[in-house]
């Protein structure tokens, strides 16, 4: 069933030059926030080129992968001991 046109189409992400949504928000926001903070076009254009092509191969690998990153983490909520400072330690 998932190899018919439709059903990709369908389910596919939305991306934007060959970039999930999610991984454009990304690249954005290193881009342009490590420009606001050097003010170097220099860090601009490379910062940008070489986070499109990282976040590129990431998504020809698996386009969700942020999807399950985000959702585990925001499920799985930080311990009562990082609050203190003792880092994340589960316990059976």
């Amino acid at each position: 069933m998932s190899a018919r046109p439709c059903f990709q189409a369908l389910t596919r992400p939305v991306s934007v030059a060959g970039l999930p949504m999610g991984y454009l928000v990304l690249l954005t926001g290193v881009s342009v926030g490590g420009f606001i903070a050097t003010l170097s076009f220099l860090w601009f254009g490379a910062s940008a080129a070489l986070s499109y092509v990282v976040l590129r191969a990431l998504a020809a690998w698996d386009p969700r992968i942020g999807d399950v990153v985000f959702t585990a983490l925001r499920r799985t909520p930080p311990t009562p001991g990082w609050f203190r400072g003792e880092g994340f330690a589960y316990h059976a």
